[in-house]
């Protein structure tokens, strides 16, 4: 009788708080060495680094879901439940898809089985879990809390303008408030978005991550009341008025607002003008259902179903901000691609021109580049011209033995069939051949004022949409990364091509914005 050997996957995860890779190596080891007691093969192993268990926001989790239902393994394997999910209802609807898929889960330090008392075990210890989870969710509120009472940081990244010194209250960053001021004088003063985008950027400035300004990134500057110097904290847990003031500190719900708790970049008067603008602009939403201006246009494409990505324009959320982005053409059952940010991305590609060609140093080596090849080249020209004359003459002569063989009457569907391949094949080879050419080497001081032309054009037009595109090639998004394709030849190759990829979730960060890994 065989032996049936039991195929498993194994996961392992960490979340970022008090955790390091090691974690997944030790629970890696455990589950190796209880895989080699049970006489069990492991085929796969999926690992989410940094990742909390009370989301399914976990890109290998859900690969090893969607694996299950291609008869990979027969078992997926964690060292503890907790591992698996701390919340009961996404725990019931993973191991539901296993258990749908022919796939047990098992666990190392807890033993269950299909017993009624294990269920009622395996329901304890999720529910122990969750409780953990949520009990420390709490707790670190409630220190975040009280270290917002005392106006200091309360972790992650301070807003553009702002240090933070040892003692975790924020002090003024002078070059970084140049920016912030001027950002808050320029909207105050009519002017748009994109303006403020384009001044930022073509001066040198950088968000505090070290990205490239974006609509969302100005958005939320202007919406900050620190600039103002009040310390505000967790302003998300529900919508409150900037006027709340005139207090020690006054809360609503878990909203804690200190007057004078940190350092003013701007005026209260500055920053109240700003709002009544943004609030007029909100009731005029209706003015900016005009034409979306798309600068990738025809560049952008589905890494899934290949198929071109079009602009899709909406708005979303409660305050119904405007939201443009680049999605899959195909309808969602068809395809499952992600949608990215039209702003995050186009102004993503246009620095990324800037860095990659048109600054004096990548233009220098872009130049120097292209003068090797073209002198490779030209110094395989005659070889390259003597083969393609061999290959039509070649072909001509196909052509002429078929030509007296219908004159002969031997007139065949085959015959015709071959005439009309020869006949295509000595097109495209007569085009070749006539497309061949010495090339002369390229002066740099030519194309120099390329980078003036790129910094100075009118942003949001089709003229810089054009000469941004004459350098872009192709854009191809996946759903975790995007690829984009540099024409570097200037017109005289289409050989010379440079491919950078991002990750989707990094370029949302430059922007100072987060997304779902899902």
């Amino acid at each position: 009788m065989s032996l049936t050997v039991h195929r498993v996957a194994q996961y392992a995860r960490f979340s970022s708080d008090n955790q390091r890779t090691e974690s997944i190596d030790a629970q890696i080891r455990a589950m190796n060495l209880y895989c080699k007691q049970q006489h069990w093969q492991t085929v796969a192993t999926y690992t989410d680094e940094a990742r909390s268990a009370t989301t399914d926001n976990r890109p290998q989790f859900l690969k090893m879901i969607a694996d299950s239902s291609k008869g990979l393994f027969d078992i997926v394997l964690v060292h503890k439940l907790d591992r698996f999910s701390r919340d009961r209802y996404d725990s019931a609807i993973y191991k539901k898809r296993l258990k749908n898929n022919n796939v047990r889960l098992c666990s190392v330090l807890e033993r269950i089985d299909d017993s009624p008392e294990s269920i009622m075990m395996e329901s304890v210890l999720e529910g122990m879990a969750e409780y953990f989870s949520r009990n420390l969710s709490r707790e670190v509120m409630k220190g975040m809390n009280e270290t917002a009472l005392q106006c200091k940081h309360t972790g992650g990244c301070p807003p553009l303008g702002y240090d933070i010194d040892e003692d975790k209250h924020l002090i003024i960053n002078k070059s970084e408030a140049e920016a912030v001021k001027k950002i808050f004088e320029m909207f105050a003063e009519g002017n748009g978005y994109t303006p403020i985008i384009n001044y930022l950027n073509d001066n040198g400035y950088h968000t505090k991550r070290g990205g490239v300004f974006g609509k969302n990134s100005i958005d939320s500057i202007l919406r900050n009341e620190k600039y103002t110097g009040v310390f505000v904290f967790n302003k998300s847990a529900s919508r409150t008025d900037s006027r709340l003031t005139n207090h020690a500190y006054k809360t609503n719900d878990k909203i804690i607002r200190i007057e004078d708790g940190c350092p003013a970049i701007i005026s209260k008067h500055l920053f109240e003008r700003v709002q009544r603008i943004k609030a007029k602009n909100r009731r005029n939403t209706g003015h900016y259902h005009g034409k979306e201006f798309y600068l990738l246009t025809g560049k952008v494409f589905c890494g899934i179903c290949g198929k071109r990505m079009i602009g899709n324009l909406r708005f979303a959320g409660e305050r119904k901000n405007r939201l443009a982005t680049y999605r899959c053409n195909e309808p969602k059952f068809v395809c499952n691609n992600k949608e990215n940010n039209k702003d995050y991305l186009d102004a993503y590609v246009a620095d990324l021109l800037r860095q990659k060609i048109f600054n004096r140093n990548s233009l220098k080596k872009r130049i120097k580049d292209l003068n090797k090849y073209i002198e490779k080249y030209n110094s395989e020209f005659d070889e390259r011209y003597d083969t393609l004359e061999r290959e039509v003459s070649v072909l001509r002569e196909s052509l002429d033995r078929i030509t007296e063989a219908v004159e002969r009457g031997l007139l065949t569907q085959q015959l015709i069939e071959r005439a009309e391949e020869l006949d295509s094949n000595l097109t495209e080879k007569q085009i070749q051949l006539r497309a061949l050419r010495h090339y002369e080497p390229l002066n740099y001081q030519e194309y120099e004022h390329l980078i003036d032309e790129y910094r100075n054009m009118e942003r949001n037009t089709v003229l810089f949409r054009t000469f941004v595109q004459t350098y872009v090639d192709k854009i191809v998004a996946y759903p975790y990364t995007i690829e984009i394709t540099l024409d570097v030849g200037f017109g005289v190759t289409g050989e010379m091509k440079e491919t950078i990829s991002i990750r989707r979730g990094d370029l949302y960060e430059l922007f100072d914005s987060r997304t779902k890994e899902e």
